[in-house]
Protein backbone atom coordinates (compact mmCIF):
# COMPACT_ATOMS: atom_id res chain seq x y z
CA UNK A 1 0.00 0.00 0.00
CA UNK A 2 1.33 3.45 -1.30
CA UNK A 3 1.24 5.90 1.45
CA UNK A 4 0.24 9.28 0.20
CA UNK A 5 1.31 12.67 1.63
CA UNK A 6 -1.09 15.25 0.54
CA UNK A 7 -0.58 18.46 2.18
CA UNK A 8 -4.58 20.15 2.04
CA UNK A 9 -3.84 22.69 -0.47
CA UNK A 10 -3.27 19.46 -2.95
CA UNK A 11 -6.47 17.75 -2.00
CA UNK A 12 -8.00 21.18 -2.33
CA UNK A 13 -6.86 21.49 -6.00
CA UNK A 14 -7.83 17.89 -7.02
CA UNK A 15 -11.11 18.52 -5.83
CA UNK A 16 -11.40 21.66 -7.74
CA UNK A 17 -9.85 20.12 -10.60
CA UNK A 18 -12.51 17.62 -10.48
CA UNK A 19 -15.30 19.88 -10.17
CA UNK A 20 -14.07 21.83 -13.45
CA UNK A 21 -13.89 18.76 -15.67
CA UNK A 22 -17.59 17.67 -14.08
CA UNK A 23 -19.12 20.87 -14.64
CA UNK A 24 -17.25 21.62 -18.09
CA UNK A 25 -18.50 17.98 -19.55
CA UNK A 26 -22.19 18.91 -18.02
CA UNK A 27 -21.90 22.74 -20.09
CA UNK A 28 -20.02 21.85 -22.93
CA UNK A 29 -23.73 18.62 -23.11
CA UNK A 30 -26.03 21.21 -22.63
CA UNK A 31 -23.88 23.89 -24.74
CA UNK A 32 -24.36 21.52 -27.66
CA UNK A 33 -27.93 20.75 -27.74
CA UNK A 34 -28.69 24.77 -27.22
CA UNK A 35 -26.41 26.17 -29.28
CA UNK A 36 -27.90 28.84 -30.37
CA UNK A 37 -29.23 29.85 -26.90
CA UNK A 38 -25.59 29.44 -25.27
CA UNK A 39 -23.10 32.37 -24.52
CA UNK A 40 -20.52 33.71 -27.03
CA UNK A 41 -17.01 32.17 -26.68
CA UNK A 42 -15.87 35.75 -25.44
CA UNK A 43 -18.46 35.11 -22.80
CA UNK A 44 -17.18 31.35 -22.05
CA UNK A 45 -13.77 32.64 -21.88
CA UNK A 46 -14.71 34.88 -19.00
CA UNK A 47 -16.55 32.85 -17.33
CA UNK A 48 -13.64 30.36 -16.75
CA UNK A 49 -11.17 33.53 -15.63
CA UNK A 50 -14.05 34.33 -13.15
CA UNK A 51 -14.25 30.57 -12.31
CA UNK A 52 -10.90 30.18 -11.67
CA UNK A 53 -9.64 33.29 -10.01
CA UNK A 54 -12.57 34.59 -8.04
CA UNK A 55 -13.76 30.62 -6.84
CA UNK A 56 -10.77 28.24 -7.13
CA UNK A 57 -7.93 30.67 -5.83
CA UNK A 58 -10.23 32.11 -3.45
CA UNK A 59 -10.83 28.85 -2.08
CA UNK A 60 -7.38 27.79 -2.19
CA UNK A 61 -6.30 30.94 -0.58
CA UNK A 62 -8.91 30.68 2.42
CA UNK A 63 -7.41 27.14 3.18
CA UNK A 64 -3.99 28.52 3.74
CA UNK A 65 -5.55 31.11 5.62
CA UNK A 66 -6.67 28.95 8.30
CA UNK A 67 -3.10 27.88 9.30
CA UNK A 68 -3.06 31.72 10.91
CA UNK A 69 -6.99 32.93 11.60
CA UNK A 70 -9.11 30.11 12.93
CA UNK A 71 -11.73 28.41 10.65
CA UNK A 72 -14.16 30.71 12.47
CA UNK A 73 -12.32 33.83 11.21
CA UNK A 74 -12.48 32.90 8.26
CA UNK A 75 -15.86 31.84 7.49
CA UNK A 76 -17.51 34.85 9.51
CA UNK A 77 -15.65 37.00 6.47
CA UNK A 78 -17.16 34.65 3.86
CA UNK A 79 -20.31 34.92 4.99
CA UNK A 80 -20.61 38.55 5.44
CA UNK A 81 -19.29 38.75 2.12
CA UNK A 82 -23.52 39.44 0.58
CA UNK A 83 -23.52 42.08 3.61
CA UNK A 84 -20.51 44.09 2.44
CA UNK A 85 -21.57 43.72 -1.06
CA UNK A 86 -25.30 45.40 -0.56
CA UNK A 87 -23.95 48.36 1.47
CA UNK A 88 -21.74 49.01 -1.97
CA UNK A 89 -24.53 48.59 -4.17
CA UNK A 90 -26.20 51.01 -1.83
CA UNK A 91 -23.17 53.32 -2.30
CA UNK A 92 -22.85 52.81 -6.15
CA UNK A 93 -27.10 52.86 -6.50
CA UNK A 94 -28.02 55.43 -3.85
CA UNK A 95 -31.36 54.88 -2.99
CA UNK A 96 -33.16 53.42 -5.53
CA UNK A 97 -33.36 49.94 -4.58
CA UNK A 98 -34.82 49.15 -1.02
CA UNK A 99 -34.24 46.53 1.31
CA UNK A 100 -37.09 45.38 3.41
CA UNK A 101 -37.54 45.58 7.00
CA UNK A 102 -36.06 41.67 7.45
CA UNK A 103 -33.45 42.23 5.78
CA UNK A 104 -31.82 45.31 7.97
CA UNK A 105 -33.05 43.45 10.62
CA UNK A 106 -31.10 40.03 9.35
CA UNK A 107 -27.76 42.11 8.97
CA UNK A 108 -28.02 43.94 12.45
CA UNK A 109 -28.22 40.54 13.82
CA UNK A 110 -25.03 39.16 11.79
CA UNK A 111 -22.55 42.43 12.74
CA UNK A 112 -23.89 42.28 16.10
CA UNK A 113 -22.88 38.81 16.12
CA UNK A 114 -19.16 39.56 14.81
CA UNK A 115 -19.04 42.56 17.57
CA UNK A 116 -19.73 40.34 20.53
CA UNK A 117 -18.08 38.02 19.05
CA UNK A 118 -14.77 40.17 18.69
CA UNK A 119 -15.28 41.81 22.30
CA UNK A 120 -15.39 37.98 23.72
CA UNK A 121 -12.14 36.83 22.02
CA UNK A 122 -10.44 40.31 23.67
CA UNK A 123 -11.57 39.47 26.53
CA UNK A 124 -10.23 35.90 26.43
CA UNK A 125 -7.08 37.29 25.81
CA UNK A 126 -6.79 39.29 28.06
CA UNK A 127 -7.68 37.22 30.60
CA UNK A 128 -5.58 34.66 29.57
CA UNK A 129 -2.24 37.44 29.80
CA UNK A 130 -3.14 38.24 33.18
CA UNK A 131 -3.41 34.38 34.33
CA UNK A 132 0.08 33.90 32.54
Amino acid sequence: ITNFDLSINEISFFILIDSLLSVTTFAWNMLASLISLGPGAINIGYLFLLASLCTAYAFIASVKLMAFISPYSVMLTTNLEPVYGIVLAFFIFGSSEQMTPMFYGGASVILLTVIINGILKNRLRVKTKTKA
